[in-house]
């Protein structure tokens, strides 16, 4: 170990995944001679001594294609001059951009050459003062100091060169029968950390002291506030090495293979040393999670900036909290953070504001394009919280700023959109007819084509169903928006789908039909379109789906889908988990249809929804007074109906639309005339009338491409999981130079062969359940949720091809759950 990997220790300190890049201003050279150890440690080294036209060109290419694909790439720019003190000597810096969105060194006291030397030897103060006053403060200078100590037996145990990389070494071990490195270890641990007990009879006992004093000191350091006094006499590092404690202890975290020792060790110490209790009136402990009590602060100031209006502070600490060892560990934190970010994202949406000031195409390309997101949000956020098993307190303050922002944002909304729907008629664009708009045309063409009818899709999960499947259908998915025909009753919205329809008044209600054909019912739809277009049809249920039942003649496959609706009508907010084992169906549907070699699956759906969370009594309104009524809904009625304060009325004409009725009247803005409403789709909202029309072109023409797959556990295929969110590491290797990505699904099973967990995180895909691999991610970290209940003794992950449902690789572990 020298002050060399230090120095190097201290810059990989600074370069974060959020900030990969390190400039160094390096005006007399002293740093230049590291930047081969640089190198080794795999770091990306850009010398601009070399010539800066080259330099800027090689950092502009990693910056735009390794860095923002692996997170763990680090980028060094080495500039041998001083930093920029002014604003024009920044415009001459061609490096600025990068310094804007990185790190840069020397900055601020703790990066002083002195500084450093006297972090990396705190015991030899004198010494150091003795040097730099003669200015005799080389790298063997420095190194000089150490007494000509070398650690041969520690390095070799760890692995390690650097104070960084024995320690973390130390700590990574698992057993270690020969003791022989103990004796430098209290050299090294006398010179390196002044204050703990390096003394131990085996390797558990002082893995102990030392992760006692790294975690303590941290803690410590990061705290805001005085320390307690039945604390201050536990062993800790003096004030001058916080840097070097913060160093170690983010390797700690970050380190795969020890998430799970950290996470053990810190509930350990926190409990040992009672700290949850003494900080338990606390508000702010500081930027760092070293324990997990932290967190229940970390909530608190989310809540806290949030009420603030604080929303980039709070977005800043979610960020931070979501790559947090805690987060990847510990349910109840995962769940809180995941419900943090739709919390942002729901306020993100209603920050941007309401496009209020243009035609009805223009509100419906705003909402198509941002507006839903607010929906999306709100869903997600509750489907989340249904789903939630420990959810900290914090949770019911969260949720009631989520439902109260919602309601006013959407409140808004309605209210422009009810009073631009007349202009309906003028925008032939948004009618809503996936037969002939999509379906008969694809025919004409001799393509087999699926017709999906999907009741109560609204826009926002269409949109986000469709960005999910381009994932493995890349470039052959098309959606836009549509509204749906008015008013949005299912017979009515499907039937239209078919052709221009008229409603009529049949044995006292409205009824649809096209021509003299009564389209009232599913049978009556499937006739229709098998005597409009002569082809051979199959109708099915998606509950019933099985692929294995449908023809090979069959030119027009029709699928119905009541999932969604279903589970709104019935079971409310509950309902929502429904809604979401609806798309995944979906998703297998398509998947199924592209091995049956239909061409073209086109999804429709006759209207969206409304939830909320709760009924208020100022929700429902009184109905109309009149006679001759034709349609009673929960927010609309259609007949010869009076006028009122709480109502709009609309003549048929105003739609563009044929009906046999004088008046259609709408609840205003969400109320309903029925009490407990909740859930409704026949009214006149966004979310109710705003529909995805969704096109896939199912068949691909270029060939399928080679790669191999590879899993492993801690770099290893065998080992033991003790936690229940584990990473696996998904390897992987193409055969072609310009690959597309790739999609696998995995699977975990338990001892008996039945499911017991599944796949998560950025490249897990909910709705296809694939893992997407990145065409040039030569390995991706997979977060893998064991069930919470699951008590056996060995998991398996294997991985699957996609298409073919090939294995591709199989990963056994022991499984041991504390």
């Amino acid at each position: 170990m020298d002050i060399q990997g230090y120095i190097l220790d201290h810059w990989l300190a600074k370069m974060k995944p959020e900030s990969p890049v390190l400039t160094i201003y390096d005006k007399d050279g002293i740093y230049y001679d590291l930047l081969p150890l640089a190198k080794e440690k795999g770091i990306k080294v850009i010398d601009t001594t070399k010539g800066l036209l080259n330099a800027r060109l090689s950092a502009s290419r990693f910056w735009c294609n390794e860095l923002s694909l692996n997170k763990d790439s680090r980028m060094i720019i080495y500039r041998k001059r001083s930093m920029p003190t002014n604003n024009r000597d920044w415009v001459e810096e061609p490096f600025m951009s990068f310094f804007k969105s990185g790190q840069v060194f020397p900055y601020g006291p703790q990066d002083g050459y002195e500084n450093i030397c006297r972090t990396f030897l705190p015991a030899k103060q004198k010494e150091l003062d003795q040097l730099f006053e003669q200015g005799s403060s080389s790298f063997n200078m420095i190194n000089a100091l150490l007494d000509g100590a070398a650690y041969p037996e520690l390095e070799h145990l760890t692995s390690g060169k650097s104070f960084a990389e024995m320690t973390v070494g130390l700590l990574s071990q698992t057993q270690c029968a020969d003791m022989k490195w103990l004796k430098e270890w209290k050299v090294f641990a006398t010179a390196q950390y002044p204050g703990l007990d390096s003394n131990g009879v085996n390797l558990k006992d002082v893995q102990l002291k030392l992760w006692a004093y790294l975690l303590f000191s941290e803690f410590v350091f990061d705290l805001p506030e005085a320390l307690p006094d039945n604390l201050t006499s536990v062993a800790m590092a003096p004030e001058q090495m916080k840097e070097k404690i913060y160093l170690i202890c983010d390797k700690l975290r970050n380190q795969i293979n020890l998430r799970e020792t950290y996470v053990r060790m810190a509930n350990k110490i926190a409990e040992q040393l009672n700290l949850q209790e003494v900080f338990a009136k606390s508000k702010h402990l500081g930027y760092r999670v070293t324990f997990c009590f932290e967190n229940s602060v970390e909530y608190d100031r989310f809540i806290s900036y949030l009420k603030e209006g604080k929303q980039d502070d709070a977005t800043v600490l979610c960020k931070k909290n979501l790559s947090d060892v805690w987060c990847q560990e510990d349910l109840e934190v995962a769940t809180f953070w995941k419900l943090a970010e739709h919390t942002l994202t729901l306020l993100a949406c209603i920050h941007q504001g309401i496009k209020s000031d243009g035609t009805l195409k223009e509100l419906v390309d705003w909402y198509a394009e941002s507006g839903c997101m607010a929906d999306y949000a709100f869903r997600r956020y509750h489907t989340d919280l249904l789903g939630a098993i420990n959810m900290p307190k914090q949770v019911k303050e969260l949720t009631g700023i989520v439902n109260t922002r919602y309601h006013e944002f959407t409140e808004r909304a309605v209210k422009i959109y009810q009073r631009s729907i007349t202009q309906l008629k003028d925008f032939p664009v948004l009618k809503n007819q996936g037969c002939l708009q999509k379906v008969y045309p694809a025919l004409e063409e001799g393509k087999k084509v699926v017709f999906v009818m999907v009741d109560a899709f609204r826009f926002e999960m269409g949109k986000k169903f469709s960005e999910q499947i381009e994932r493995s259908y890349r470039e052959r998915v098309e959606f836009s928006p549509r509204i749906s025909y008015l008013p949005s009753v299912t017979r009515f919205c499907m039937a239209n789908h078919l052709d221009d329809i008229v409603l009529v008044e049949k044995s006292g209600k409205l009824q649809p039909s096209i021509g003299v054909d009564a389209i009232i019912t599913p049978e009556d739809r499937v006739d229709y379109l098998r005597n409009k277009t002569g082809v051979e049809i199959q109708d099915v249920r998606l509950e019933d789906w099985n692929a294995s039942v449908v023809s090979d003649s069959t030119q027009l496959l029709i699928v119905r889908s009541v999932g969604i609706d279903t589970a709104g009508e019935n079971d409310k907010l509950n309902g929502l988990a429904a809604m979401e084992r609806e798309m995944i169906r979906l998703a297998r549907l398509i998947e199924d249809c592209k091995r049956l070699k239909f061409d073209m699956a086109v999804i429709v759906a006759d209207h969206g929804f409304m939830l909320q969370p709760a009924f208020r009594v100022s929700d429902q309104i009184q109905k109309p007074a009149g006679n001759d009524i034709v349609l009673e809904e929960s927010r609309i009625l259609a007949g010869n109906l009076n006028d009122s304060p709480d109502t709009l009325s609309f003549t048929p004409a105003q739609f563009g639309a044929k009906i046999s009725a004088m008046k259609l009247v709408y609840a205003k803005d969400y109320t309903v005339f029925r009490r407990g409403e909740v859930y409704y789709h026949e009214g006149l909202s966004l979310q109710e009338n705003i529909v995805p029309i969704i096109t896939v072109k199912l068949q691909e023409e270029k060939q399928r491409q080679h790669y191999r797959v590879s899993l492993t556990y801690k770099d290893k295929t065998e080992g033991t999981v003790y936690m229940h969110r584990p990473i696996i590491d998904v390897n992987t290797a193409f055969s072609d130079l310009f690959a597309d990505d790739v999609n696998i699904r995995i699977t975990v099973v338990g001892d008996d062969g039945s499911s017991i967990g599944r796949p998560e995180g950025k490249f897990y895909n909910d709705v296809t359940e694939l893992v997407d691999i990145p065409a040039d991610a030569a390995k991706i970290r997979q977060p893998i949720s064991i069930d919470d209940d699951y008590n056996g003794h060995t998991i398996t992950v294997t991985a699957f091809d996609a298409e073919t449902n090939a294995t591709l690789s199989v990963l056994r572990l022991n499984f041991e759950s504390e």
